[in-house]
């Protein structure tokens, strides 16, 4: 019988003891988190290979960092808030003319990755909800969770996130 810990425990005991001298445990964070780092880091770029930029870099952060979290706080929220504030930081690096030229990327190198119409839907949401949207349903988060991540009310998160459904039922209807 396997034992399933939640990612918030993983991550938790995973920042400790890379606090303590062991880089390995970033292993075990890119098992349990990888994937919705990866996410919403491309839920803000709309770029693959910034996106990846920004994956790592959470990485190096973590490795570098790791002395500072404190343990027992949501390991999960810590991590994500990382990459979220990477990947704002990347997006603000770039004008506006330059962000207009990128075309989307024909395919996300991640095979657990949604198919690209998916990610194309996603663009047609404003950056703040596409991030709640990858959150809740991608990474599973509580709306009181995302909230906190994105510094909004959990109300205002919830409402966010119903306008964003309608918005991506709307195009999937036609």
């Amino acid at each position: 019988m396997s034992i399933n810990f939640s990612a918030d425990a993983v991550c938790d005991a995973a920042l400790c003891r890379i606090a303590n001298g062991e880089p390995e445990a970033l292993n075990d964070i890119y098992q349990k988190l990888g994937r919705q780092i990866y996410m919403l880091a491309y839920s803000i770029l709309q770029d693959t290979h910034r996106a990846d930029d920004v994956m790592q870099e959470t990485f190096v952060r973590l490795l570098s960092g790791a002395k500072s979290y404190q343990k027992g706080t949501n390991a999960k929220a810590y991590i994500l808030k990382i990459t979220r504030n990477l990947a704002i930081s990347e997006l603000q690096k770039r004008s506006r003319e330059e962000l207009c030229e990128y075309p989307i990327e024909e395919s996300v190198p991640d095979t657990d990755a949604p198919p690209l119409s998916c990610l194309e839907s996603l663009s047609l949401l404003r950056q703040d909800e596409r991030i709640i949207v990858i959150l809740k349903l991608d990474c599973g988060e509580t709306h009181k969770k995302i909230a906190g991540i994105l510094g909004i009310s959990t109300a205002a998160c919830e409402k966010k996130y119903r306008r964003a459904l309608e918005k991506l039922k709307e195009y999937y209807k036609d």
